[in-house]
């Protein structure tokens, strides 16, 4: 990890890659924000920088007392700064009811499931869901997250922390199927479910209820396969990388 002093321009690099990061999930916490900067920015000096985004204004801090915790949201200067570098950021705006009780554990898991793939795959791009849901009507199905790889292929992120029913999982893949065959948004979708329970009950409800399309559309995976770099795919268990190349074969 590097150490030591910075040019100025370097240090404007780092601060607007930290509020890129914050802008893709409209707010983080303290230690999201240092994995951020050590695990994807490859620094080993966190607090410096943090200290630094909100002792200069760019970053603000809210304290959550039901999760006895700091999230820290973008300014209207950090906007200002990155303005013409970042899509939709003009659009960007937080507030509290974003990390209420029904939307703080999503938002962990989806960041947890980032920083993972992160470790296992060369990532081209991430678009968040509040950018993908811009101009599509209530009725459209938008992903928690689009993960765009250097092969251009397109992959919806779906993270599940709470049960579906088998007639919300017919709905998903319905729409889904529009989403990838009729307007081809997307190549794929990545399922992540919390647990190895859940994931269990997914799998048997995608096989089932439509075993060819999702077998050759859906991955399925859960954080503890993740960490290990693993999914499940076209009925079998195989490495992420493996299972992205097979389904570009198929797209």
């Amino acid at each position: 990890m590097k150490k030591g002093g910075t040019t100025k321009q370097e240090q404007r690099k780092r601060i607007e890659q930290l509020i890129g990061f914050i802008v893709n999930f409209r707010y983080a916490t303290r230690k999201q924000l240092e994995t951020f900067i050590q695990l994807i920015m490859n620094l080993s000096y966190f607090r410096r920088l943090i200290d630094y985004v909100v002792r200069h204004g760019f970053v603000k801090v809210c304290y959550v007392p039901s999760f006895k915790t700091r999230i820290y949201y973008l300014t209207k200067k950090s906007k200002e700064s990155i303005c013409g570098k970042e899509a939709y950021i003009e659009q960007y705006h937080f507030e509290k009811r974003y990390a209420g009780i029904n939307t703080f554990d999503h938002h962990n898991m989806l960041v947890d499931s980032y920083f993972l793939l992160k470790s296992h795959l060369d990532i081209k791009s991430w678009e968040c869901e509040w950018v993908l849901r811009i101009g599509k009507s209530k009725g459209d199905k938008i992903p928690d997250g689009l993960m765009i790889l250097p092969s251009d292929l397109r992959i919806a992120i779906e993270v599940e922390t709470s049960y579906k029913t088998r007639e919300a999982w017919k709905t998903v893949i319905e729409l889904y199927r529009y989403d990838i065959e009729d307007v081809l948004t997307y190549h794929g979708v990545l399922v992540v479910a919390a647990t190895r329970d859940d994931y269990a009950g997914i799998k048997t409800k995608l096989s089932s209820l439509d075993p060819d399309f999702c077998g050759e559309k859906f991955i399925l995976s859960d954080l503890g396969m993740l960490e290990l770099g693993m999914c499940f795919y076209q009925d079998k268990l195989i490495h992420l990388e493996e299972a992205f190349k097979l389904l570009e074969g198929v797209k």
